[in-house]
């Protein structure tokens, strides 16, 4: 009780604090701070040295004649002393600035002193050159867009530009905002209780800003029930009482096939009058042990999808269509899958015009291709789901997760140089991906391996980037 006291008219004093004496820092007088000193029933007050925590960073950049200085804020500040460097010794340039910004016409070493009524912080942080317009390359949860109530998420960002920024984590109404010390590429962890969204806010020079936002849920023992609007138009699905994730449906003529929020599985069968299906009869449901993120790939008579489970971990799966039997998957990898597998096929009946386009080019890798959230690609075996030999990266080509689902460019009409490839979209990019060629040894054995015992992880070739 007698700490809490102490601390009480500690906190009363520094607010009701009067101006006695001068303190001779940048010529300037300042207001001198006491703490309380209690003697039995005696309340004395004494002189303290009280400034502000000093900026911790300082960005500028010259361009066009002048010097544009922008640094972290000062929690504690009122206001900002820019120094600059005369040859010989630091003068003041500007000596009451209330905005993290400023702009100085030449060039020159700056410092950015933070200040307030009872003095200021230390003045020995030099400047960091900043090139590069500002933006936001990267905003992202790593363990994904839903992890259990009371657990952890780590949100990860990728700045260009920036010479600050602040992270502001909402959930249940409340908001607290944490600066960043790193502002190029970095991560941190948040506990999380409810569903959250993570808004990142980024400021360079002259005030300007960007932001951008991630949402978290957290896991529900029932799922939200999403319904359906009822409109003029035909919605065959609406009375089904689905909460279908709509990334993962799969319609062709005969089959339509999708999951649901709660883990669960469906194909349905068209019911046809005159040659042309009028409507859907579900055929078989399978429970899954995470949820399916997109749409699977139906080939040679089985269902191949990606699956991944409440602790972000991926792996994939293919069940027989006609009677969801033969179910088979792989191990679970650390890391999540949010794409759709890509099935490259050497020997089946998968493509014949993909068979032909390999016939000049050798022996690829051929099997499942899984895209995980951290760019690795794992290659499994069609027919066993066992991990093939080589392991592959595109972890160093990528500013962000692999979210979307990539795609095989065949070259059908035979245009001159170009090789079948595996096409990525990243944001408003395009990366040509060359397909992976198999080891003559490997090749030739098919051999399959555990995760563990695989090589290790290989660059991917890229072949061009393009902008959309």
């Amino acid at each position: 009780m007698f700490k809490r006291k102490v601390l009480f008219y500690l906190v009363v004093s520094l607010v009701s604090l009067c101006s006695n004496f001068a303190n001779s820092n940048f010529e300037g007088e300042f207001e001198q701070a006491y703490a309380p000193v209690f003697l039995g029933n005696v309340t004395r007050f004494t002189p303290i040295d009280l400034k502000p925590d000093a900026v911790i960073k300082l960005s500028s950049k010259a361009e066009n004649g002048y010097t544009s200085l922008a640094w972290i804020p000062s929690p504690q500040a009122e206001y900002y002393k820019i120094l600059k460097f005369d040859g010989s010794d630091w003068r003041v340039v500007s000596s009451n600035v209330t905005t993290s910004f400023y702009r100085y016409r030449g060039s020159g070493s700056f410092r950015v002193v933070a200040c307030h009524r009872y003095g200021c912080a230390s003045n020995d942080i030099d400047n960091v050159d900043v090139s590069g317009e500002l933006a936001i390359k990267a905003f992202y949860a790593e363990e994904g867009s839903v992890v259990p109530a009371g657990g952890a998420v780590r949100v990860g960002w990728q700045l260009s530009g920036a010479t600050s920024a602040v992270i502001t984590h909402s959930q249940y109404g409340s908001h607290t905002s944490k600066s960043l010390v790193s502002l190029g590429a970095s991560s941190q962890l948040f506990n999380i209780q409810g569903d959250s969204r993570f808004t990142l806010t980024a400021t360079g020079f002259d005030g300007e800003s960007v932001s951008t936002y991630v949402n978290v849920a957290t896991l529900r023992e029932n799922p939200f029930l999403k319904k359906g609007r009822q409109s003029q138009y035909t919605q065959p699905l609406l009375d089904l009482n689905l909460d279908i994730v709509e990334r993962t449906i799969l319609q062709s003529e005969h089959h339509l096939v999708f999951s649901t929020h709660d883990g669960e599985l469906y194909f349905f069968r068209a019911n046809k009058i005159g040659g042309k299906p009028v409507s859907w009869q579900k055929e078989w449901s399978l429970t899954l042990d995470g949820i399916i993120n997109s749409a699977p790939k139906i080939t040679e008579n089985y269902l191949y999808y990606n699956e991944t489970n409440s602790q972000s971990m991926g792996r994939v799966c293919k069940v027989r269509l006609f009677d969801k039997q033969n179910l088979t998957c792989s191990q679970y990898y650390h890391s999540a899958l949010l794409t759709s597998p890509l099935i490259i096929n050497n020997d089946g009946d998968y493509t014949a015009k993909f068979v032909e386009s390999l016939a000049e080019g050798g022996g690829r890798v051929s099997g499942v291709y899984a895209f995980y959230y951290n760019g690795d690609v794992r290659v499994f075996d069609q027919q066993s789901m066992l991990p093939k030999t080589q392991s592959f990266t595109l972890a160093d080509n990528l500013t962000q997760p692999i979210i979307s689902t990539p795609s095989l460019f065949l070259n059908k009409k035979k245009i001159p140089g170009l090789d079948a490839q595996i096409l990525i979209k990243e944001q408003n990019e395009v990366l040509g991906v060359a397909i992976p060629k198999s080891d003559a040894q490997q090749f030739q054995s098919f051999g399959v391996l555990a995760i563990g015992q695989q090589d290790a992880l290989k660059p991917m070739t890229v072949l061009w980037k393009g902008a959309l």
